[in-house]
């Protein structure tokens, strides 16, 4: 069962922070049969890669994460993609919208792709593209590498890693091989905002486009490449003037599936370009799903033939206390709740604790489905006085808690299932630390389940999970 402190002191704002606890009348599960276990994860890098470049650009999101081998490499590596000084750009752009500054004077710092390079070292990851070469200091107008996917291109057969960027212009970026000076700029939007995802569906090559800024005017918008020619599909978003963004793109059961942002009344859920000449589009999911609160469709999953989406809840909605729901989606297009209320797996909202407002990452490995969330309880515990409070019971185990650590219980959570019912934790404080406070990124490889860490406070972290053989 879920223990909670007895501290009469405490206000009751504290005390409506308490999170983490399953449901009621759900006891906790029993010990899981397989799977990856906490102290199964490696850390493979140095927080925010290295301390130097840290210090100059702070890169504290790892946004893209891809496993790529060109046609001519006889050797694959781990790519990641960074997003840096998120917290000083979220807090510029609110101060952007108050003070009524333009957003063009916003600062971003310069954003970077590596690759692990275990050869060279256990936590050694060479840099193979910075937009310090590509733009001038101080003037930086892309924020980051939203997404990196990889697509053998139709239109010559070559196989490329494909980045996309965040920023006043949102762009695309592709390599033959990942190596550094080895990239080409192939695809412009011509406008602010980012690739949120891309997927390939029946050979082509779908980008899905947001504006992630306060901006008047924004509207969802889907492109297409086969590697040389780019265009349009959807630039209305799907008819509806309140998806803001697409936000997420997956092919699934023959057709093309899209999750929007659309923060007025919940995300939608559509279908286009399905088989044989039947293109859609068709509305397969409205108003958030299991709640309106839920914004954003972000983390599609293929598992066991139904696909799993995770969504977002934003700023503005994390007042209303409630974390962000997992939906799966059948074949015949009818869907049901996995997390959140009324749930197949008797878990609430946010897994049952309600600073959980993303659930950011979803990937099958090892016949398991992992998903990651963000924890707002991190941002909390930095924006109030810590109060050294030892020995308590709780989820937080690995370290002495303080008071806000111990009621939030901060640091991002990693639950997995083996049959998309029940849900056990692997961890629940950030892999141990609990200022990691998003799973941002999970890739499952032959050699591992790698995990890429939102931390704004000492840079991100790789994470390598491997079982025992």
């Amino acid at each position: 069962m879920c223990h909670q402190p007895v501290i009469s002191v405490i206000p009751m704002v504290l005390v409506l922070l308490v999170g983490g606890c399953l449901p009621a009348g759900m006891s906790d599960p029993p010990a899981p049969p397989g799977g990856l276990e906490s102290d199964e994860f490696t850390l493979v890098s140095h927080g925010g890669f290295d301390w130097l470049d840290d210090l100059l650009d702070k890169n504290d999101y790892a946004w893209g994460m891809e496993s790529f081998r060109g046609d001519e490499q006889s050797t694959g590596y781990i790519y990641v993609a960074t997003g840096n000084a998120m917290v000083s750009l979220m807090s510029q752009g609110m101060g952007a919208m108050v003070g009524g500054a333009a957003l063009g004077e916003i600062s971003a710092r310069p954003p970077e792709m590596r690759r692990y390079r275990p050869d060279l070292g256990e936590k050694v990851w060479e840099r193979v593209l910075d937009y310090r070469n590509i733009e001038n200091d101080p003037h930086f107008e892309t924020i980051g590498f939203r997404h990196m996917k990889v697509y053998r291109a139709r239109s010559n057969g070559v196989n490329y890693l494909y980045a996309a960027t965040f920023g006043k212009n949102a762009t695309l970026w592709r390599s033959r091989n990942g190596d550094p000076m080895n990239w080409e700029l192939t695809w412009q939007s011509g406008e602010m905002g980012s690739v949120r995802m891309m997927a390939e569906h029946n050979g082509l090559l779908y980008l899905a486009l947001a504006n992630d800024t306060p901006v008047a005017g924004r509207i969802g918008k889907i492109w297409a490449t086969d590697g040389q020619q780019f265009w349009s599909v959807i630039e209305d978003g799907f008819g509806d003037p309140n998806n803001i963004g697409i936000m997420s793109l997956i092919s699934y059961n023959g057709w093309l599936y899209a999750g929007t942002m659309n923060t007025a009344e919940g995300y939608q859920v559509w279908k286009l370009e399905g088989p044989e000449g039947s293109t859609g589009p068709n509305l397969v999911v409205d108003h958030g799903g299991p709640s309106s609160s839920n914004e954003s469709a972000v983390t599609p999953c293929l598992f066991q033939d139904r696909l799993y989406w995770g969504a977002m809840i934003y700023m503005l909605n994390m007042l209303d206390f409630r974390g962000a729901d997992i939906i799966r989606i059948n074949p015949d297009d009818t869907w049901e709740t996995v997390v959140g209320t009324n749930s197949i797996s008797g878990y609430g909202p946010g897994f049952g604790h309600w600073p959980n407002t993303y659930v950011w990452s979803m990937a099958v490995y090892n016949g398991w489905l992992y998903a990651g969330t963000y924890d707002m309880a991190s941002s909390l515990t930095h924006m109030v006085p810590s109060l050294t409070l030892s020995n308590l019971p709780g989820r937080l185990t690995s370290r002495p808690p303080n008071l806000l650590d111990f009621l939030l219980q901060s640091g991002a959570d990693l639950y997995k299932t083996h049959d998309g019912i029940t849900w056990y934790p692997v961890t629940l404080n950030g892999l141990n630390n609990g200022e990691n406070y998003g799973f941002r990124t999970l890739l499952a490889t032959d050699d591992g389940l790698y995990v890429g860490t939102a931390n704004p406070f000492t840079g991100l972290q790789i994470w390598k999970g491997t079982a025992p053989e």
